[in-house]
């Protein structure tokens, strides 16, 4: 990681009053449950892509917290103990209206659904709930479908997708988490809080 990221993940540690843990490659199998092994497509995942497919296999199978390593300036406890006290399936922060019309001339169907969303870059969900359910087995009904060309044509470098990068690597930017995540959060708005903090986006990176 660079000085920005390493000082990202320091304030997470230092500032969210929570137990931290950074999943990477060394530790990842400690958090893989056998019966519910990676799907045999992970592999060929961007790197991208597989941290898209880790934090939804997460909220599922082992729930709690996720965050970007981006700045962290407050207390996580409160936003834990507000999801517990509830019936809610999870807690983030409302979408920035900033963000909108960069989102929306990406994917228009967004638009009239932003005032529903929570942001993908942090949140708190319990596990092995209707949505995270969904969540989880349509990313895998995805993998299954795009098998046969993750295997012709794996990702070749960490940011790759289909509709920034032609190489034939077959998943677009979005499609194994922001376009299942989003129409569910539309879906069960009722049921997801919105009253975490929007996460540091400058100097980030």
């Amino acid at each position: 990681m660079n000085e920005n990221r390493v000082n990202g993940l320091n304030s997470l540690i230092n500032n969210s009053q929570v137990n931290v843990i950074l999943v990477d490659n060394d530790n990842l199998a400690d958090y893989i449950l056998p019966e519910h092994p990676l799907h045999e497509g992970f592999r060929y995942l961007s790197d991208v892509h597989k941290a898209d497919y880790l934090r939804t296999y997460f909220m599922h199978h082992h729930g709690g917290g996720y965050s970007d390593i981006k700045p962290c300036a407050w207390d996580w406890n409160p936003y834990f103990d507000q999801l517990e006290s509830s019936d809610a399936f999870g807690i983030g922060a409302p979408e920035d209206e900033g963000e909108l019309s960069v989102t929306v001339k990406q994917r228009p169907w967004l638009g009239k659904y932003w005032p529903y969303l929570v942001t993908n870059d942090l949140y708190i969900f319990k596990p092995n709930t209707f949505f995270t359910k969904v969540w989880y087995e349509t990313l895998l009904g995805i993998m299954d479908s795009k098998l046969e060309s993750l295997i012709k044509s794996p990702a070749k470098h960490s940011r790759e997708a289909a509709d920034t990068v032609h190489t034939g690597y077959p998943i677009e930017w979005g499609e194994i988490l922001l376009e299942i995540f989003h129409p569910l959060c539309f879906f069960n708005s009722s049921k997801i809080l919105k009253t975490m903090p929007y996460p540091i986006t400058q100097n980030y990176r």
